[in-house]
């Protein structure tokens, strides 16, 4: 390493500068010696002062002449004696620049060790994620398999409800038609119904009773028991209450109110048992007198969407729930207070689709109402 420092030294440029100044010097203290030998005065001032002064500008000379020559010979030299305060400059500003550059350096380090910090945890949660990932395409594989399941089941058990509403369809058409079979009565089904007038004696009144009995046993005979097979009415065995009959007759007799007497079946009878009958006995109140209008409404057939048989249905609906709301009472089973012959209904109907203005449809009574009904009526147009 000493050796390779003392071969890059310009020996040659120090010898001739050693070997100038020498020669220079030399020359400088002849010319020195020279002049005072001379008492030559230069300036004014004394031979020995004048030596002197001659002296000392030889040695600004050699320093000249040596600064010059290693100018020529050395860029080194050139710049560090033309240039030096600006390099001086450039180097204080590179020191900056070399000092902001390594305080970024350690910024940048600090981010890129933040980066780094930042990175493995992106990392590590995207390892985590991953997994996550795969386990729920785990999960999602298996619900694929349990929704096949699930469908398959599905459809099974669809198809076995299908069969087993088709099994309990049947099985209720069956179960109706053997209630059908075996109830030949219903429970509150009204068998007959008569009045009692006024003023009746008691005598009377027994025989009413007899008769009614007789008529409610042929009333079930021809509804019920005929068309399976009964022979004749006296096979219809009916059972009343005495103490009810007894009840009616000491009520009825001689009272100066109109009573209505009704007859209904008191429990579900089947074919061939006693048919156990329960009577009801009340006051009976004239609510509409014949010919009177019991109810009337005004529709419009002109109307594009107006049907004639759908508003004639509704009018007797309204008819009901307004005979109902008068008092009049309906028949147990049912729950109607009477019935229009179909006849009359589709005349209406035809009546009515002739027509292309507002109408009113009445209902007028075809005899007096009373209570215990039933409603008669013919429809009125106008």
């Amino acid at each position: 390493m000493q050796l390779q420092i003392w071969s890059d030294i310009n020996w040659t440029l120090i010898i001739a500068i050693i070997a100038g100044s020498a020669v220079l010097a030399f020359l400088g203290d002849i010319l020195g010696s020279k002049y005072g030998r001379q008492r030559i005065s230069i300036f004014g001032l004394r031979p020995r002062y004048t030596s002197r002064l001659i002296t000392a500008f030889t040695g600004i000379f050699i320093s000249v002449v040596v600064l010059t020559v290693m100018s020529l010979f050395s860029r080194n030299v050139r710049a560090l004696i033309f240039t030096m305060k600006y390099l001086q400059q450039q180097m204080d500003g590179l020191r900056v620049e070399l000092q902001t550059t390594g305080v970024e350096l350690e910024k940048n380090r600090d981010e890129l060790f933040s980066s780094l910090v930042q990175l493995g945890e992106q990392q590590a949660l995207l390892q985590t994620t991953t997994m996550s990932l795969d386990m729920t395409h785990i999960e999602l594989e298996r619900s694929r398999n349990d929704r096949d399941l699930l469908l398959n089941e599905k459809n099974g058990l669809e198809a076995a409800v299908a069969s087993l509403r088709g099994e309990s369809e049947e099985l209720k058409r069956e179960l109706e038609v053997m209630r059908l079979e075996v109830i030949a009565v219903q429970a509150n089904a009204l068998l007959a119904q008569t009045v009692i007038l006024p003023e009746t004696p008691g005598e009377r009144a027994v025989e009413i009773l007899s008769s009614f009995k007789e008529r409610v046993r042929v009333t079930v005979f021809q509804r019920f028991f005929e068309t399976r097979g009964m022979a004749s009415s006296d096979d219809v065995r009916l059972t009343f209450d005495p103490a009810e009959e007894s009840a009616i007759v000491a009520r009825v007799s001689g009272a100066r109110e109109r009573f209505y007497l009704r007859a209904m079946a008191a429990e579900n009878i089947a074919f061939g048992e006693d048919v156990r009958v329960r009577l009801e006995c009340n006051r009976s109140y004239l609510l509409y007198d014949g010919g009177e209008t019991l109810y009337r409404k005004l529709v419009d057939p002109g109307e594009p969407a107006f049907n004639a048989e759908e508003s004639l249905h509704v009018f007797l609906r309204e008819l009901r729930y307004r005979a109902l709301r008068s008092g009049i009472l309906p028949d147990p089973s049912t729950n109607s207070v009477g019935s229009l012959e179909g006849e009359d209904f589709f005349d209406v109907v035809e009546a009515m689709k002739r027509r292309n203005a507002p109408t009113i449809i009445n209902a007028v009574a075809l005899e007096d109402i009373y209570t215990e009904g039933p409603v008669r009526i013919k429809i009125v147009l106008e």
